[in-house]
């Protein structure tokens, strides 16, 4: 009966956990740049997180066989102390950060506590360590890198777009209009004939002198481009997320002293709720560090990290990469800082400093957890 409890109520603590952390990593530059308030952007995210929590059901096969018993070496026979203790070290930590208002990564957590779960469960020998470093400790070193990269890049190309809008340009306007007809002469014939052409005039200025200025033209401003990253880089951390748990929380139950099965797609209803409670209730504190702290913004630089964060999360979803939400929206948000001159490095060294200590604190309590779980199960 304890170990049926465990298997609901520490996959859902993780995800609530989750959700509070991490929802901040696709609105923060909402708020941060003005475009709406923490109540509206974090609802926001939540709905589209939730949306994408869903549909990794039907995406995530590589990353749940990733999390799943995939870190473990061959010849190894999982336990339910230690997949129990994993889920939970990693939701112990990821709660004592969002409480001391850092944004850290869950994967991270998750990994860092299966390694010390296993080690007391299997030995040292039982972590799949070669697996470990190529499939997980490498994507997580490098995507934070490349977001700073292509966060620099993103704000550099957008500013390019715009300048001839001036710094407040926030518009872009196409109009698309018949153009007079093109006389051509086929080939080897004489005869001539019409061909309607089309004329498409792009501009790019703020809003109100767009709409003035080109009545009928379709206007896409920053602010619609923004809401709709955001929506992307959330829906993204969903897809890649939720697998992550699941798969650990499947393997979990399918070692419980206990004849209560899930299927994996109720899991996944478990676990997009606990993301979506945990988001609501929770998840401003972290929001605020990366909104407010790290440096200012405006709406093409948000929109210019969101988009990095979005198509390398959303990639590493499908390819089964575990790529971290907060180092890759973190790295693209301080890429697109250096760019504009404006970081607060005392703020960028307090979280990196939080993603160094995330391995080792996770799998002190991950360690601690299988033991408790031992006791509590045997």
């Amino acid at each position: 009966m304890i170990g049926a409890a465990l298997v609901v109520l520490i996959p859902s603590l993780l995800a609530y956990a989750n959700g509070a952390n991490d929802v901040s990593k696709g609105i923060a530059t909402l708020v941060g740049s003005g475009v709406t308030s923490y109540r509206r952007a974090i609802l926001w995210g939540t709905a589209c997180t939730a949306l994408g929590a869903v549909a990794a059901s039907v995406t995530a096969g590589a990353m749940m066989a990733t999390f799943g018993s995939g870190l473990l070496a061959a010849g190894v026979t999982p336990s339910f102390p230690a997949a129990i203790g994993a889920l939970a070290g990693a939701a112990a930590w990821v709660l004592i950060a969002t409480r001391a208002s850092l944004p850290v990564s869950t994967t991270h957590a998750l990994v860092g506590s299966v390694v010390g779960a296993a080690a007391i469960a299997y030995g040292v020998g039982g972590v799949s360590w070669p697996l470990l470093g190529g499939k997980v400790v490498i994507p997580l070193l490098v995507s934070p890198l490349a977001a700073f990269v292509l966060g620099r890049l993103a704000s550099r190309v957008l500013a390019r777009a715009f300048s001839g809008g001036g710094d407040t340009a926030d518009c872009l306007c196409v109009d698309v209009r018949s153009a007079p007809a093109v006389a051509w002469a086929g080939a080897g014939s004489a005869a001539l004939g019409a061909m309607p052409g089309i004329d498409v005039s792009l501009a790019a200025g703020d809003a109100v002198t767009c709409r003035r200025a080109m009545p009928a033209a379709l206007r896409v401003t920053g602010d619609h481009l923004h809401w709709l990253s955001s929506g992307a880089v959330s829906f993204a951390r969903g897809l890649n997320d939720a697998p992550k748990i699941v798969g650990v929380a499947l393997a979990t139950e399918l070692l419980a002293p206990s004849s209560w099965i899930f299927s994996s797609n109720r899991l996944f209803v478990l676990v997009s709720a606990g993301i979506v409670l945990g988001s609501l209730v929770a998840g401003r504190r972290v929001t605020r560090v990366l909104a407010e702290d790290v440096t200012p913004m405006n709406r093409r630089e948000g929109l210019a990290a969101n988009l990095v964060t979005a198509t390398l999360v959303a990639a590493g979803a499908v390819y089964g990469l575990p790529l971290s939400t907060t180092h890759v929206s973190s790295g693209g948000i301080v890429g697109m800082g250096a760019e504009r001159g404006s970081l607060d490095w005392a703020k960028v060294r307090e979280i990196a400093a939080a993603w160094v200590i995330t391995l080792p604190a996770a799998a002190l309590l991950g360690a601690l957890s299988c033991a408790l779980a031992r006791a509590l199960t045997f």
